[in-house]
C-alpha cells in the first residue's frame, strides 16, 4: 500500500503553506523581487549567497527570549521579513526552500547529523536541503552558521568542487546510522573535515518537530552574518568582526550595547523584553532607554 494514495493526510498543513508574500520575501535577502531566478544552478548560487549575507544564523529566541521556536512559513516571513531577524538551521533552511518553491525549484529537505569533524555523532540535529535541477541533485544549505559551503554542491560529482574559493566534496556510503552522504571539506594543507551527514530520502516537515524542540533548549548566545570582507559575530559576550584575516574583538556589557549591535550591524528589529540573565532584565524593558544610550 502506497502512503501517497490518497489514504493519509499529513500533519500540521500550516508547514506547507506559501510565504505570505514572495516578493517582499525576496526584498529581504536583497534581491530584486522583479528579477528572474528561474530554476539553474546559477541563479541558485546567487540565491543562497544573497540569503547568506543578509540573514544571520542567530539562537536569540532561545537564549535571549525564551520563546517558541517554528518554521511554519507564516512564522518564518513575519520573524524574518517583518521583523528583519535571522534563526537556526530549521528556520533559515526553511526560509531558503519556501523562496526557492515560490520560485519554481524542485526541493525537498533532509534531516542531518552533525559532525564538526568528531568521531563520535550525536542524534540527527541539522535541516539541510536537496535542489533538483535539470535531473542534477545539489545539497543547499544557508543554516549552518559558519564555515559551511556557500553555494550548491552537486551530490553526485565524485570529485573536489570550488565553492567560491572553498573546496567541498560528497563521500557516499552505505545508508547505515551514518547516513548516504557526508559533506567534506578541504583544507589547503590538504586535511579533511567531515561537516554532517544525511540521509537522502525526503522528509515530511513534520519529521522535523521533535528535533526542532530539543534544538530550542540551547543556552548559547549566537549571531553570525556573513559580509562582504569576511564577518560579523556575537558569540555569548563577545562581539566580533573579522575583515579579511583580521579579527577585531569587543566585549558586551550591557543590554543597550548589544542593542546597538543588534540593530545597526546586523540591522535588526529587536524585540521588546528579554528574559536574559546576562543583562539586568529592566534595561531590556526599556526600549528608548536602549536607543538613547545605543546613540552615544
Amino acid at each position: 500500500m502506497s502512503l501517497d494514495d490518497g489514504r493519509y493526510v499529513l500533519g500540521k498543513p500550516e508547514y506547507y503553506l506559501p510565504l505570505p508574500h514572495l516578493g517582499m520575501a525576496l526584498e529581504r535577502i536583497g534581491l530584486d523581487p522583479d528579477g528572474d531566478y528561474s530554476p539553474s544552478k546559477e541563479n541558485l548560487q546567487k540565491i543562497m549567497l544573497a540569503h547568506i549575507m543578509t540573514v544571520p544564523y542567530e539562537t536569540l529566541d532561545s537564549c535571549d527570549y525564551m520563546r517558541k521556536v517554528d518554521f511554519a512559513p507564516e512564522y518564518l516571513f513575519e520573524k524574518f521579513v517583518l521583523n528583519r531577524r535571522g534563526g537556526y538551521c530549521y528556520e533559515i533552511n526553511g526560509f531558503l526552500q519556501a523562496i526557492l518553491e515560490g520560485l519554481g525549484y524542485e526541493c525537498y529537505p533532509l534531516s542531518g547529523r552533525l559532525l564538526f569533524g568528531r568521531t563520535v555523532f550525536g542524534p540527527m540535529s541539522h535541516r539541510t536541503t536537496v535542489v533538483t535541477i535539470d535531473g542534477k541533485r545539489y545539497l543547499c544549505d544557508v543554516g549552518y552558521g559558519a564555515g559551511c559551503a556557500e553555494g550548491p554542491v552537486d551530490i553526485d560529482d565524485p570529485g573536489i568542487q570550488d565553492i567560491l574559493g572553498y573546496r567541498f566534496s560528497i563521500r557516499h556510503h552505505d545508508g547505515a546510522q551514518f547516513g548516504d552522504i557526508t559533506l567534506v571539506k578541504h583544507a589547503d594543507d590538504g586535511t579533511e573535515s567531515d561537516f554532517y551527514c544525511v540521509y537522502l530520502y525526503p522528509h515530511t516537515l513534520y519529521e522535523f518537530i521533535a528535533s526542532n524542540e530539543r534544538a530550542q533548549l540551547s543556552d548559547r548566545r549566537v549571531v553570525r552574518l556573513r559580509t562582504e570582507t569576511g564577518s560579523i559575530v556575537v558569540d555569548g559576550t563577545v562581539f566580533r568582526r573579522k575583515v579579511g584575516k583580521e579579527v577585531y574583538e569587543e566585549e558586551i556589557t550591557s543590554y543597550p550595547q548589544f542593542y546597538k549591535i543588534l540593530t545597526e550591524e546586523f540591522n535588526m528589529i529587536v524585540p521588546r523584553w528579554s528574559f536574559s540573565e546576562t543583562w539586568p532584565r529592566e534595561m531590556a524593558f526599556d526600549e528608548a532607554k536602549c536607543r538613547i544610550e545605543a546613540a552615544r
